[in-house]
């Protein structure tokens, strides 16, 4: 028997006599290249599902792959081992530029023993980096007398726990009139985090978040812990798995553009991270009173279906949506829709002043387009609403929900769970809307925030 290195040099009479002494040739010895060309298609078939940056090497990598299957046998065999040191070389570079990949922040005190990203989450994290200093604008607030630090926490979007730390503050109960407090918006660094201390790794992305994004916070400790996370006055949930943790931040759309404490707890000990809120570039919409007086002056069906999607989108199933996941768009694969209102748009309606937040994206997508389910989940509301008109409500589990208004026709029942790709119903324009169209809504803990953020 010929050791297989020696047959990639075998021509054609060596291979003769290597049959007929009960030899095999490398063609006629499909298992060896086989098991190539398998570890081969599944690495180039995991390229395809990495992030968009990726592109570039997934192009690369599937060339190397075709011209080896249509090479000829001996030219194959090199081409296959050549293709195992090109993969083996894109696959590091590709972790390495997957790290810087997408804006985000990593502060890090390493535990002992641990180096590089979370495998978890590497694909959207840039490299730890030192700590920096957010500088904005200082904001301050004069201490009138019969001020609480609650009351001015309130009135400027804080927390008490945020303004002790920011004023070092030696109690929380006694402030004196005439002092000049900070409330927000100073030039503050980062917490540092160190090695022997119970947070050894925080990160956020995006970073810093714009108006109407969702915020994603992971949180690594030196043990099994159930730390807390505090954003402004609001609890934000928290879900555990041993030594790490991960939060997801609603943004509001309409939230101040100003830096607002981030506050993480575990056991006794506090950290205060100050985050930066952008200024999302917004649209201005006025919509005609033709169109929303006659559903919009009936106050009390209004109020009504609002106080009931509030309670649902209120609730959360402990499994489903994490980080990691994504969305797929809700209309038609391959045909692109004109967004008639992006999310965010700053609306008025018929003669009112008050100015509110568009709550979800609207496609310009003709009656009886399908609409699809973006990612897995369960209905939750498949039923004709006064305002929404047909509406669809999926959850996707801890506290994350997807809405789809002014349907034509509804194809799915309460109570069923879907697939992503699975037909919902189909364009219209019921309830309160202008002109066929879909609104794809997305709702984490109860806040809209844009789902296009979250598209593959």
């Amino acid at each position: 028997m010929w050791p297989c290195w020696r047959r990639m040099y075998m021509g054609p009479k060596q291979k003769d006599d290597a049959r007929r002494a009960g030899a095999r040739s490398p063609v006629q010895a499909p298992s060896r290249a086989r098991a190539w060309r398998t570890a081969i298609l599944r690495i180039a078939t995991t390229a395809f599902q990495a992030p968009s940056r990726a592109r570039a090497w997934r192009t690369a990598i599937l060339r190397i792959a075709t011209t080896a299957f249509q090479a000829s046998s001996r030219a194959r065999a090199w081409l296959i081992r050549c293709c195992g040191l090109v993969l083996a070389l894109a696959w590091a570079l590709w972790m390495s530029a997957a790290a810087v990949s997408a804006d985000g922040l990593v502060i890090s005190g390493w535990p002992a023993g641990e180096s590089g990203p979370q495998v978890d989450v590497v694909q959207i994290s840039p490299a730890p980096r030192a700590s920096v200093a957010v500088a904005t604008q200082p904001r301050t607030y004069v201490v009138q007398r019969g001020d609480t630090l609650s009351a001015i926490a309130t009135r400027h979007g804080t927390s008490v726990a945020a303004l002790v730390a920011l004023n070092g503050l030696a109690s929380a109960d006694r402030i004196e009139a005439g002092r000049v407090l900070q409330v927000g918006g100073v030039s503050s660094p980062l917490p540092q985090l160190t090695a022997d201390g119970p947070l050894a790794r925080v990160q956020f992305w995006p970073w810093p978040p714009r108006q109407g994004q969702t915020l994603a916070v992971w949180l690594q400790a030196d043990g099994a812990v159930s730390p807390t996370v505090q954003f402004g006055r609001n609890m934000i949930p928290v879900t555990s798995a041993g030594r790490r943790s991960w939060a997801l931040v609603p943004i509001d759309a309409l939230a101040p553009a100003e830096t607002q404490p981030l506050t993480v707890t575990i056991g006794s000990a506090t950290w205060v991270f100050p985050l930066p809120i952008r200024a999302g570039a917004f649209e201005v919409q006025q919509i005609p009173a033709s169109a929303s007086d006659p559903i919009l002056s009936q106050v009390e069906r209004v109020n009504a279906e609002w106080a009931r999607m509030a309670a649902l989108f209120g609730r959360r199933s402990a499994d489903g949506w994490t980080p990691r996941s994504r969305f797929i768009l809700p209309l038609a694969a391959g045909v692109t829709y004109e967004l008639s209102s992006p999310f965010g748009s700053r609306r008025t309606y018929g003669g009112s002043m008050g100015v509110s937040a568009h709550a979800g994206e609207d496609f310009a997508a003709p009656s009886g387009t399908p609409v699809v389910a973006p990612a897995a989940g369960t209905v939750v509301l498949a039923e004709p609403l006064f305002v929404r008109g047909n509406a669809v409500v999926l959850d996707h589990g801890r506290g994350v929900f997807t809405g789809y208004w002014h349907l034509e026709t509804l194809a799915v029942n309460a109570g069923e769970r879907v697939n992503a790709g699975q037909v919902l119903g189909t364009v219209g324009s019921t309830g309160l809307s202008t002109g066929p169209h879909l609104h794809w809504e997305l709702r984490v803990d109860g806040v809209a925030v844009d789902p296009l953020q979250w598209v593959e």
